[in-house]
């Protein structure tokens, strides 16, 4: 693991050059802001997706910008599908390789409690969770088969450049849910732990293979996933993330190989390490302290 990440460091955009990088997630939202970001940089970029339409539409665009995208249409909760993506990375890639990947898909979920729900009955069976089967599959079991993938296939060796073995990165994402409670959604937040606990578990194996894994935890951000909860919260006067701030960190751990195995948050004002390990105090002093200034408004509101 390395040192606490140092957010003053300027940028090596430069590192990001030829570089294969796959992004689940990528056709929108905060996928493809970090799509876009990395294409501008002169990497080869593959967007992984189930949207396809979306998907096709948006490759589009930016090749309409001289940038250079690939996309391929993938089921991340399907390991066959997943595989293919993954191939479809390689081949597009300059060396034959794989070099960063960002385990951006994910779902958001719904309420725990419903607010149409039927009174308790031995009469009716109740249905299952709309949304809870779904959010599990994409945000835990889409996350661990895409970094298990990218465990496996970041072992090539580049056909055509020097080895870069260390140099490779997954990062996953995360949400600072996974840190704070959101009492009205359970399913979004239980995912985000699971992601939490995953990242922490696999970096150790990660590091000992020779590569880096990082975890990005951003707070609700403006996008269009989260349009209904932003309206909310800033009728609440809690403030909401911008965009621009995780792309930002996701190119960081990108490309600066002193980040490893470190959790980034990204509140509203910023961006800071989290220090999830037993040296940060499995991150609760530095949430402590988020709530008590950036959050205390969300902290009020939801008594968390």
């Amino acid at each position: 693991m390395g040192p606490p990440a140092d957010m003053a460091k300027a940028l090596d955009y430069s590192s990001l050059a030829n570089k294969s990088v796959l992004i689940t997630g990528g056709a929108s939202g905060l996928g493809s802001f970090i799509a876009a970001e990395c294409a501008k940089h002169h990497a080869h970029v593959t967007i992984a997706d189930i949207k396809e339409t979306e998907g096709r539409a948006y490759q589009q665009r930016l090749k309409g910008e001289g940038l250079e995208v690939n996309f391929v249409q993938t089921d991340v909760t399907d390991w066959t599908s997943l595989v293919a993506a993954f191939k479809s990375a390689i081949n597009h890639s300059h060396n034959s390789s794989i070099d960063v990947v960002v385990a951006v898909a994910g779902l958001f979920g719904a309420p725990f409690i419903l607010p149409n729900e039927e009174p308790a009955s031995l009469d009716r069976d109740p249905p299952p969770p709309p949304t809870a089967g779904p959010v599990f599959d994409v945000n835990i079991k889409g996350v661990y088969y895409t970094s298990k993938l990218a465990q496996h296939y970041f072992g090539l060796n580049p056909t055509s450049s020097p080895e870069t073995k260390g140099k490779k990165s997954l990062i996953v994402m995360g949400s600072l849910l996974g840190y704070i409670e959101m009492p009205e959604v359970v399913d979004y937040p239980t995912s985000k732990w699971a992601v939490r606990g995953f990242f922490r578990e696999a970096r150790g194996p990660m590091e000992r293979s020779g590569y880096r894994i990082n975890l990005i935890a951003p707070w609700i951000m403006d996008t269009p996933m989260s349009k209904d909860f932003c309206e909310m919260f800033r009728s609440h006067d809690i403030a909401v993330g911008n965009p621009r701030d995780v792309v930002t960190a996701v190119i960081r751990c990108a490309t600066d190989e002193s980040i490893s195995g470190r959790a980034l948050g990204i509140g509203a004002t910023g961006t800071f390490d989290l220090m999830d390990d037993r040296e940060g105090g499995d991150s609760a002093p530095v949430i402590k302290h988020y709530l008590e200034t950036e959050g205390k408004n969300y902290a009020d509101f939801f008594h968390v």
